[in-house]
């Protein structure tokens, strides 16, 4: 117990997860502040593959190598299809004065489809595991390239590394049940599986994707279409692999993830939820107070406020802490737990308080 009367520091508590001296989380941080311009969500997930698993020492520099090799041999491609194509099309102007030639000054959607399939899948064997989904690995990106299998998330790393360093425009889709890719060129679009392939798939497959997850009465609206920044991508990876390991039992390996995704979220009020929570089950009371403190300081909702509030005095009782005013006092009876709640969520798409066991 903490001597009576002294207010542990929740800043000096949390100090552990921002370590200055660990260059990978001062990477990350400077990567969730915008200060990584020319980085992409691949690099970042190497990083964070490296500190999920500390026993391993993994340099990822052969990863990154591998990933920029990837998007070179797929532009190689692209521009010798460009270059052919460039051959049978005429440079004649047309009505406005516009030569034809700048229509394969881009490669068209088609082309760049292609492309990606023949080389990450194709060429490479970058495939879904179907047979082993669940398994841990899939969601750490270097063990994803040394065994060519992941989840669709961590598949879709690839994919974005090679078109960012192509020039191309690629978008993470956050569609109902599955991980998604949208390709846009010459104005048109495309969306692609990256768990199978990079396989097209047009208004009927998706169609039929969301009835599968969400039943036979579902129809498609823009709102399954909703757009995954390259922070969100990388949470919803961490995530998979916090949800493995709940499953697994193993408590302390989840709350490590979570202060490493912290580390590109820090502002995210529903992981220092969650972590919070995981620091009481694992009855490490200090760290489980600095957690939810620093929730109720970025939490809007007043009724998860207040529920917090009424944990956080339990948690000072037993720390010694009862004679000290808590600024953020609440009148809502003290209760003896935090709220686990089993419910389920997806990735952490916004920053409501999240259940500890996400789909």
């Amino acid at each position: 117990m903490m001597q009576p009367g002294k207010e542990p520091d929740p800043i000096t508590n949390m100090r552990h997860i921002i370590d200055p001296t660990d260059p990978d989380r001062q990477w990350l941080v400077d990567y969730g502040k915008g200060n990584k311009p020319d980085a992409t969500a691949a690099e970042a997930a190497l990083r964070f593959a490296r500190l999920n698993d500390p026993d391993v020492a993994r340099d990822i520099a052969p990863y990154l190598a591998r990933l920029d090799a990837l998007a070179e041999q797929v532009r190689a491609e692209l521009n010798a299809l460009c270059a052919t194509s460039a051959k049978d099309i005429s440079t004649d102007t047309d009505k406005q004065g516009t030569s034809t030639a700048d229509s394969v000054a881009q490669p068209s959607i088609e082309q760049i489809v292609s492309t990606l399939q023949s080389v990450i899948p194709g060429q490479h064997g970058f495939q879904g595991d179907a047979e082993n989904y669940d398994d841990m690995e899939n969601a750490d990106l270097m063990k994803v390239m040394d065994r060519k299998r992941g989840l669709p998330v961590a598949l879709a790393m690839l994919y974005i590394h090679v078109a960012r360093h192509c020039d191309i425009s690629i978008t993470g889709i956050d569609f109902p049940g599955h991980f998604l890719l949208r390709l846009q060129s010459n104005g048109k679009r495309r969306m692609i599986d990256p768990f199978h392939g990079g396989i097209a798939i047009g208004p009927a497959e998706l169609r039929e994707l969301l009835k599968s997850f969400s039943g036979l009465d579902a129809e498609l609206e823009p709102r399954h279409y909703c757009e995954s920044s390259d922070i969100s991508i990388l949470l919803r990876l961490q995530n998979n692999i916090k949800v493995r390991a709940l499953r697994a039992g193993e408590l302390a390996h989840a709350a490590r993830i979570i202060e490493h995704s912290l580390l590109i979220a820090p502002d995210h009020e529903g992981l220092w939820h969650q972590l919070g929570a995981l620091y009481a089950r694992l009855e490490q009371d200090h760290k489980a107070l600095g957690a939810f403190e620093q929730f109720v300081r970025l939490c809007n909702d007043p009724l998860h406020r207040t529920r917090i509030e009424a944990v956080i005095e339990e948690l000072r009782d037993r720390l010694g802490l009862a004679d000290v005013p808590y600024r953020h006092g609440s009148t809502t009876p003290k209760t003896t737990t935090p709220d686990h709640d089993d419910g389920a969520d997806d990735a952490a798409k916004d920053n409501a308080p999240i259940p500890l066991f996400p789909i």
